[in-house]
């Protein structure tokens, strides 16, 4: 009877947090918006010439 209680209290904490952290995740990304701007990656890369 333990493991039963245990295991269904540990499934609703499951149950709250990830949809909370879901929420909390957009939350973040809502107010971020825009102050972080996107930028360029250049990464210069060495190709070897085909031989003739």
């Amino acid at each position: 009877m333990t493991i039963e209680m245990r295991g269904r209290w540990l499934q609703r904490v499951i149950v709250l947090a990830v949809p909370l952290g879901i929420i909390a995740l957009c939350a973040f990304a809502w107010v971020d918006a825009g102050r972080r701007p996107v930028r360029d990656v250049v990464v210069a890369v060495p190709v070897p010439e085909l031989p003739r």
